[in-house]
Parts: structure tokens; C-alpha cells; sequence
């Protein structure tokens, strides 16, 4: 009996089950004590602080497979926890975990399906599996980065208002309040868990201080740090929001010019990137015999998969030169 399909049968079922499994713990997580907080003050309540001291803190380890008492506590389970809640994802992180692996699996078991050349199937196999299981984090991470740049965007206008409400008399909860009430999501969500969070019998700098880790924002870290310093020495808390939404403004600008000045960079990056795929396309199109023995010999596989490797690094190393931090 060849292994091969017995190993790929064997690695679809597990990926499609963890699949079911993780789509199952997701529509059926615990709502007990959120229910009743809901009902008690009329709106979502905060889902996820990091505060040791929130009274609202969910556990957000999951439990596919028991995986929430196995990750619970563990370093790697508490960052993802943080990533998955910086993207606006409600994974829990023994689903995460259970959909990388089934991913992983369903990849490789696809491989060792379609080709059958024994030691070039188990060496694909096991590349698509990484792929797969990298795959995931990699979503999350721009989702994750796309979230804080429009988080960031909406920050001047967030502090533009909670002046001008400080300046009319307003306490810094007031103020709070009435910018989440005229900005739109992400930021007015955050805003609302930090107010809900206080009100609930978190102190003022804890809840600040989760806003700003749960966030993720450099940005936000300065207007905290501003607000936290503030509230030690005193001082206008108005001007000093005036002051910061000033330096919003000038970052926002200095990262456009920086956008404007290595456009160029960025477009020859991508072209050298595409270039080779795009040579090798056109050679695959025009002279098989030339360039066939890439792709139906082994030596040229492993060739092919070596430049496929140096191709991927050198886009990040291009991606990371070209990355200024303001």
C-alpha cells in the first residue's frame, strides 16, 4: 500500500475537522456574564482588557482540543492574544492555533496528492505545510497594520475634539465620551472600552495604559504618555492635547513626503522582484526545451525552490530599507 494518499487522506480529514471544530468554538463562546453586563449598561461592554485589574477580562486562550488549559498563561498564547485583538479579530487562540494547523495540513496534503515523485512530494509537501502554517499570522499582521494606520488617522480629529470639550468645561470622561460619539470605528470602540473599563473599577492610568498596549499605535502611546504625565504634575490638559495634536499633523505630513521621495525606490524594487518571474514566464511560453528542465528534474526543482527563497528575501530586505520610521 502506497503512504502517500493514506497520509494525505489522513491529513485533509484532520485539517477539515479542526476547520469544523474551530468555526464550532467560534459561534459558540461564552456569553454568560457579557450578557448581563450588556443589559446593564445598554451597549457592548469591553470584550478584551489587558489589566490584570479589569473586571471584564475574557479569556481569549480558547478551548479546541483543551488548548485553552495547555496555551493558558504562556507567552507566545498572551501575544497573540494581543495580535488577534490589535487586528479586531474575535479568534480565540486555540482556534488561531488549530486553524494554522489545519491549513498547514490541508497544503501539504494537497502536495503529496498531485505529485507523485516520492521525494520531491514529502519535500513539497513540507514547504506548503510552513507555508500554510505561516500563512495566517501574515493576514493578521496587515490586517493588524491596516487598523492602526486608520486608528492613527482618526487620532487628530479624536484630540481636536476632546480639547475643544475640555475648554468648554468638560472632565476628561466627558470629553472622552463625546469624541467616541462623533468619530467612527476603530477608535470611538476603543475610546468606549477604556470609559466602560473606568467605569467598572478600573483606575484612570490602567485603563489609559491597556488602551494604548491594546491599540498598538505609536501615536496613541504619545497621547497617553502626554495625558499620564499631565495628570502626575499638572498643568492645561487642553493645550497639552492642542500641543499633540499639532505634532499628529506634522508626523502626517513628514510621512507623506517620505511616501513622495521613495515612490521611486519602491517602484524599481517591484520591478526587479517581478523581473525575474517575469523572464522565466516568457521562456516557459516561447522555449520550453530550454527552461523545461527546471520544472520536470529534481536538480531543477531544488534550483528553482532556492531561487524562489532569495527571491522572497530580497523583497524584504528591499521592503525593509525602504521602511522610515517617523
Amino acid at each position: 500500500m502506497d503512504p502517500l494518499p493514506a497520509a494525505a487522506a489522513i491529513s485533509v480529514m484532520v485539517a477539515v475537522f479542526l476547520g469544523l471544530l474551530a468555526l464550532q468554538q467560534m459561534s459558540t463562546s461564552g456569553r454568560g456574564p457579557r450578557e448581563r453586563l450588556n443589559t446593564l449598561f445598554g451597549a457592548p461592554v469591553v470584550e478584551r482588557p489587558l489589566s490584570k485589574s479589569s473586571l471584564l477580562r475574557e479569556d481569549r486562550t480558547g478551548s479546541v482540543f483543551g488548548l485553552g488549559s495547555l496555551i493558558s498563561g504562556k507567552e507566545w498564547a498572551d501575544k497573540a492574544a494581543l495580535d488577534l485583538d490589535r487586528a479586531d479579530l474575535s479568534l480565540r487562540v486555540g482556534e488561531y492555533v488549530a486553524l494554522r494547523v489545519g491549513l498547514g495540513l490541508f497544503l501539504a496534503a494537497i502536495a503529496l496528492v498531485l505529485v507523485q515523485a516520492q521525494p520531491v512530494s514529502i519535500l513539497l509537501a513540507v514547504a506548503l505545510a510552513a507555508v500554510g502554517y505561516m500563512v495566517p499570522p501574515i493576514l493578521v499582521s496587515r490586517r493588524k497594520k491596516a487598523r492602526v494606520a486608520k486608528l492613527d488617522s482618526q487620532l487628530e480629529e479624536a484630540l481636536t475634539l476632546s480639547s475643544n470639550s475640555l475648554k468648554a468645561g468638560f472632565g476628561l470622561l466627558q470629553a472622552l465620551e463625546m469624541a467616541a460619539d462623533q468619530l467612527a470605528h476603530p477608535i470611538s470602540t476603543e475610546l468606549r472600552r477604556t470609559i466602560r473599563d473606568i467605569n467598572i473599577g478600573s483606575s484612570t492610568e490602567e485603563a489609559l495604559l491597556d488602551l494604548s498596549k491594546r491599540c498598538g499605535s505609536y501615536d496613541l502611546d504619545i497621547v497617553v504618555t502626554a495625558i499620564m504625565i499631565q495628570r502626575g504634575v499638572g498643568g492645561n490638559l487642553a493645550e497639552i492635547l492642542d500641543t499633540v495634536a499639532h505634532t499628529m499633523r506634522e508626523r502626517v505630513r513628514i510621512r507623506g513626503e517620505i511616501r513622495t521621495l521613495t515612490s521611486q525606490q519602491q517602484l524599481t524594487g517591484l520591478v526587479i522582484g517581478l523581473l525575474p518571474v517575469a523572464i522565466g514566464g516568457i521562456l516557459a511560453a516561447t522555449s520550453w526545451e530550454y527552461i523545461g528542465d527546471l520544472f520536470v528534474t529534481v536538480p531543477g526543482q531544488v534550483m528553482l525552490a532556492g531561487a524562489a527563497v532569495l527571491e522572497f528575501l530580497g523583497i524584504l530586505l528591499i521592503k525593509r530599507i525602504l521602511a522610515i520610521e517617523v
